[in-house]
């Protein structure tokens, strides 16, 4: 997979797809591919008005990066049967969405989120290795302590990049 000159992605592999990695990911609709570890993912409900919010996932790509990503309810039937956590996957077609600076699980400024275009598959026979994981799970306890803090918990658990 070579490079663009100006180092930036997206790539284009053996089978002549143009590959963008988290790093590039930026605001707006994207006609390109990520290709991605799904570490971890979970349903976001509004509390409030008990409706659901979308499922909200946590992926890797093969430089090791972390990123948020979104499903909105409404493609969630369709995409969540592919879904396993561990699995390599292949994103075709993904809007980037600002993230909110509460409620963050990365420390990328983006979210790809899944757009009416976006075709997911599992990415098979990767000559490329992706990461486990890079995140930890913080005790209900750790939580607890630091909920009567003001803003983002993020920083605020201490937290650490490592492999569990």
């Amino acid at each position: 997979m070579a490079i663009k000159p100006n180092g930036k992605s997206p790539v284009t592999s053996d089978h002549d797809e143009k590959i963008m990695l988290f790093r590039d990911v930026t605001p707006g609709p994207h006609e390109t591919q990520l290709r991605f570890r799904l570490i971890h993912f979970w349903e976001a409900w509004n509390p409030l008005k008990k409706t659901l919010i979308g499922l909200e996932m946590l992926l890797i790509d093969e430089q090791g990066s972390v990123i948020q990503g979104f499903i909105p309810p409404s493609r969630i039937e369709r995409h969540l049967p592919k879904m396993k956590p561990g699995s390599l996957y292949k994103l075709n077609n993904f809007y980037g969405s600002s993230n909110k600076t509460v409620y963050r699980v990365s420390d990328h400024a983006v979210t790809v989120s899944f757009s009416w275009n976006s075709e997911l598959s599992i990415l098979e026979d990767s000559p490329t290795p992706f990461d486990e994981d890079r995140f930890r799970f913080h005790s209900f306890e750790d939580f607890q302590a630091s909920c009567d803090r003001k803003g983002d918990l993020y920083g605020n658990l201490c937290y650490h990049t490592h492999h569990l």
